[in-house]
């Protein structure tokens, strides 16, 4: 595994994001984001923010926005509306 450190910098070297997981809080970049990837939706269903690549993040993420009524299918398929 490579040190966290490291990506950091790979991360500000190439303009990728560095920011907090929205369900676990550490650190992670944009170069880590897989399609496997879930995004957390806002409450107001308008924005997403993705989870870092910790499966047990995605699992909490959809969790979440199931419960909110959201329907997601990776980082790059959200604001789905669930019919109610």
């Amino acid at each position: 595994m490579t040190p966290r450190w490291v990506d950091r910098l790979y991360a500000a070297a190439f303009g990728f994001f560095w920011l907090p997981c929205p369900v676990c809080g550490r650190m992670f970049g944009g170069h880590e984001v897989t399609i496997e990837c879930e995004a957390l939706v806002s409450d107001d269903g308008k924005t997403a923010q993705v989870v870092c690549p910790d499966p047990a993040c995605s699992v909490e993420a959809r969790a979440r926005n199931l419960k909110r009524g959201f329907a997601l299918r990776g980082a790059f398929a959200f604001d789905v509306k669930m019919p109610k």
